[in-house]
């Protein structure tokens, strides 16, 4: 873990549970790192070193790190939310397309090695 990810996660220890949450802004005066950085960090402590940040979409706004089983299941169903409206948007977007620009577009969601890789970490039954 870098310098700046170790910056970024100790002051999110100061903020754990849904109620403490610490916004984008507040970070980026806390610690001199850009928006666009701060939100890389985040993700990265998620994606590759495996830390419990969350982020809400209701207020009060910010990231904050879970700390129990109401508050993941929380925040899972916010990520899926999402993500079904994003993909809703896409589907209605596709067909918008392929009427007004004869554009026939298919994407699949993951690869072949990306969901391999799901599996080998325990991520699918």
């Amino acid at each position: 873990m870098n310098e700046q990810e170790l910056k970024i996660l100790n002051i999110l220890y100061g903020h754990k549970g849904r109620n403490k949450p610490i916004t984008v802004g507040k970070l980026v005066v806390l610690t001199g790192i850009s928006e666009r950085e701060v939100r890389q960090i985040v993700k990265n402590l998620l994606e590759i070193h495996h830390y419990p940040v969350a982020s809400s979409v209701n207020p009060p706004y910010g990231y904050y790190l879970i700390t129990d089983p109401e508050e993941a299941k929380q925040c899972l169903g916010q990520y899926y939310s999402r993500a079904k409206e994003v993909l809703k948007r896409a589907n209605i977007l596709n067909e918008v397309v392929r009427e007004k620009f004869k554009v026939e577009y298919q994407q699949e969601l993951f690869t072949r090695e990306e969901l391999n890789g799901f599996k080998n970490k325990g991520f699918q039954k």
